[in-house]
């Protein structure tokens, strides 16, 4: 488990979400079929995505510092709802290393430990369980198949950042001592190893695991952020889809037609009559959420059309989920004056009393320089932000 062993784990790794790496002239049958690892989710993908880790090792004292980094793109096997890890040994000797790479500061940089005198990984043990490394391994049964389950992997994740982030736990960085991130954030590493008896050489199959709770997160969501928990719920709660495979673009803009169809999802899914728009045809994504929002008062166009893909701006929705909130039969009667805010006097007349009520109970607030911006248009990860807000404090209210 030296220097050399560590950083192989993650080259081998950094190639594919499953790598097999083979050594010039392998002489032993077993070498590319040693073991099987399969994952059975609910959800799963392997996008391939750019990692930073920076390794620690201890120094004269015992204490864990920075002494190597490498950056690298690899495919990371991510899986959300009910998931199961099944690991089969289909030869003598194989063993099973499990490493937690870490984002104590959030920054995006994961930790990984090296050393000899600490439990800087997870072995398994003939019994399936983990154990923390004490420097010995486990040969696990040839052909028995062993299951590594997500809540396992959670529980030991969440043990190793609250060690790495306490003093005195003989885990601890030196970035210890700030807010403990979430589960989140830690990303798994399996390793199966293969010390070959015919020819001397050892074969290992790595595999990057990320766990989610019923939702994969796009990659450009990343954790900590201000957003992250309102994206996610946002995605949870059918609100948002990505707009990628590996994307949610939270700073992208958010048009009518987008937001129409969230309140449709909110209010039922419910059929409108013809809204009557020259612009919204019925073959369009959004008529029925139009239909319906037009049916009820929730929005309304301008002139003969519904203007579907103008970007929604700050005091639009400010007055449509004030709208919605009356429909539903909410109190709307908490409200707050614009004239705090130096731009207040710029809001439409339209929308003053929407905003009153947005900013009273902390759907919209305002800037550093005292200003509110009701004409700007709002990102979608500020509107996941609002939803979060308006649907857990007051829809279920």
């Amino acid at each position: 488990m030296g220097k050399l062993n560590r950083w192989l784990c993650l080259s081998l790794a950094a190639i594919l979400s499953v790598s097999l790496v083979l050594p010039a002239q392998a002489a032993d049958p077993l070498a590319e079929s040693f073991a099987s690892f399969l994952i059975d989710a609910e959800t799963s993908d392997a996008p391939e995505i750019e990692l930073h880790v920076e390794l620690y090792r201890t120094d004269s004292s015992g204490a864990f510092q920075k002494d190597d980094a490498v950056r690298y793109s690899c495919n990371i096997n991510r899986v959300a709802g009910d998931t199961s890890f099944f690991i089969q040994p289909k030869a003598n000797g194989v063993w099973v290393e499990v490493d937690y790479l870490t984002d104590l500061n959030k920054d995006g940089v994961y930790e990984m430990l090296d050393g000899e005198t600490h439990s800087i990984c997870d072995v398994m043990t003939p019994d399936g369980q983990l154990s923390p490394w004490q420097g010995t391994t486990y040969p696990l049964t040839n052909g028995q198949t062993y299951i590594l389950s997500p809540d396992t992997l959670l529980a030991r994740g969440q043990e190793v950042l609250k060690a790495r982030n306490t003093q005195g736990s003989g885990q601890t960085l030196p970035e210890a001592g700030g807010t403990l991130p979430g589960v989140e954030s830690v990303l798994y590493l399996v390793s199966l190893h293969y010390p070959s008896s015919s020819d001397q050489e050892e074969y290992v199959l790595s595999y990057y695991l990320r766990i989610f709770d019923s939702v994969i997160i796009p990659s450009d969501v990343p954790f900590g952020s201000w957003y992250y928990d309102a994206v996610e719920y946002a995605l949870e709660e059918g609100f948002f889809f990505g707009t990628g495979a590996d994307t949610f673009s939270p700073n992208g803009t958010v048009t009518r037609a987008q937001l129409a169809q969230i309140l449709w999802r909110l209010g039922g899914c419910q059929e409108g009559e013809d809204p009557g728009f020259s612009d919204v045809a019925p073959s369009s994504w959004y008529y029925q959420a139009v239909a319906w929002c037009a049916q009820e008062g929730l929005m309304g166009g301008s002139g003969a059309g519904f203007l579907p893909d103008n970007p929604l701006t700050r005091e639009q929705l400010a007055l449509v989920l004030y709208q919605y909130a009356n429909y539903a039969g909410l109190d709307t009667s908490r409200t707050q004056s614009l004239i705090g805010f130096s731009d207040g006097v710029n809001a439409s007349s339209w929308a003053r009393e929407g905003l009153g009520w947005a900013v009273a109970n902390g759907l919209l607030s305002g800037y550093s320089d005292s200003t509110l911006r009701p004409g700007n248009g709002i990102s979608r990860a500020e509107l996941a932000v609002v939803l979060r807000t308006f649907c857990q404090t007051m829809v279920v209210s």
